[in-house]
């Protein structure tokens, strides 16, 4: 693979990458790519596959390498699994040298000048074996909690976390002892980064915050009043309990006046039913699965109300993007990724009575609420292409010069 002059080469690694995707990461990390790529930044991505065999391909001119999982099974496909097998899974993730072949090969083809790790689920610590023998420098970006916890999220059973259980610390501390060679850490949000660091992780590594951009998506015009005079609100995620759904539905039960929600995002049928029936009331929409275009439409003020750490919240800034207000919970990422928007407000997660007053303020105000003076989000394309390329530069320039300092002392 030839490299163009001066071009800086970049091998991100992501445990999916589209068409394989769950959630906003794979969106976050296919736009970094195709902006590092139009910025002139030889960026590749190095993925996982259900499959049995390496693929090698070229989507939207970025090309992709898709490895087979060396594990026992492929944990993306909705199978829920006995505990024990999953704790097996988990203990060979924690320090699984059967991927090592096949990432060293991988490096190998890219021959890149840096490698970016975002989530690393099914690598094990392949990867960071791999940078170490070839002395490569290494970034990682922060895009969830699985480096302090096994289910990447830091919640269990209906509650945060307020210390790491053991297990979690069993299963993460082979991570923890190679991210010592980590040469810079992003984090999607402030708390992101600081509570890692609180936890003992990347205490003297340099670091940068860098969110997550909304798409190029066009601006959905805003009804008028009087052809749309019900307040719109709209949830836009997995429908799960971490996300606040049933805390919205509870807030939403006790407001008065003209207002409407329309709920956006697939999750467990039985659960996504159960809600149904608890909350049968003829102005809660539920959208299933929803593309942008057909969402913000329906919607004057995106509502948040998650009750986990989310570490940012990719749907707050499209929201902010698309000129709507904003109803969020006070945790995580949620109030940065918020940074912009016209109309806003704020709420502990889990109070239903605090987010029924918040909501309740947007149906009794609802030309204050809908039309707003637009602000800018907190992160655009531009903005996060050029923010990893001056990371990646410090990064190499710092280790040009370490390495002229240890051949001037030799």
């Amino acid at each position: 693979m030839a490299k163009a002059a001066g071009a800086v080469r970049v091998l991100i690694v992501n445990t999916l990458y589209p068409p394989a995707q769950v959630g906003g990461a794979e969106r976050s990390v296919t736009q970094l790519a195709q902006g590092l790529r139009r910025a002139g930044v030889e960026a590749s991505v190095l993925t996982l596959t259900p499959g049995r065999e390496t693929v090698n391909e070229r989507i939207d001119g970025v090309p992709v390498q898709r490895l087979p999982v060396q594990n026992l099974y492929w944990p993306y496909d909705g199978t829920r699994r006995p505990a024990v097998q999953r704790a097996v899974w988990h203990g060979l993730e924690a320090a699984n040298p059967m991927m090592d072949q096949a990432v060293d090969r991988a490096v190998a083809r890219v021959r890149p000048d840096l490698i970016h790790l975002h989530l690393t689920t099914g690598f094990s610590l392949s990867v960071y074996r791999a940078a170490a023998r070839r002395d490569l420098p290494l970034v990682q970006t922060l895009r969830d909690w699985s480096m302090l916890c096994a289910r990447a999220s830091l919640f269990r059973r209906g509650r945060c976390c307020e210390r790491r259980c053991r297990s979690c610390v069993l299963v993460t501390a082979g991570k923890r002892a190679r991210l010592q060679g980590v040469d810079h850490i992003i984090g999607l949000s402030g708390p992101v980064l600081e509570t890692h660091r609180a936890a003992g992780y990347f205490r003297r590594t340099p670091g940068s915050v860098i969110g997550n951009a909304a798409g190029a998506a066009a601006i959905a015009p805003k009804p008028s009043l009087v052809e749309a005079p019900a307040m719109r609100f709209g949830f836009l995620g997995r429908i799960e309990p971490e996300k606040g759904i049933e805390v919205l539905l509870a807030a939403a039960s006790g407001l008065d006046g003209d207002w409407a929600l329309n709920i956006g995002g697939r999750g467990e049928a039985d659960y996504v039913q159960a809600l149904k029936r608890a909350y049968d009331d003829p102005r809660i929409v539920w959208l299933g699965q929803v593309e942008a275009e057909a969402f913000w439409p329906k919607v004057d003020v995106l509502v948040a109300a998650a009750v986990w750490a989310e570490p940012f919240g990719r749907s707050v800034v499209e929201a902010v993007q698309q000129g709507r207000g904003v109803i969020a919970s006070r945790i995580g990422g949620l109030p940065e990724a918020a940074q912009g928007a016209g109309m806003s407000a704020f709420v502990e997660p889990g109070d239903a009575g605090a987010l029924t007053a918040a909501m309740q303020a947007a149906v009794d105000q609802p030309e204050r609420w809908r039309f707003a003076a637009v602000g800018a989000p907190a992160w655009t394309e531009a903005s996060i292409v050029e923010a990893h390329r001056a990371v990646y530069r410090q990064v190499l320039s710092r280790r040009s010069s370490m390495t002229w300092a240890e051949r001037d002392q030799a």
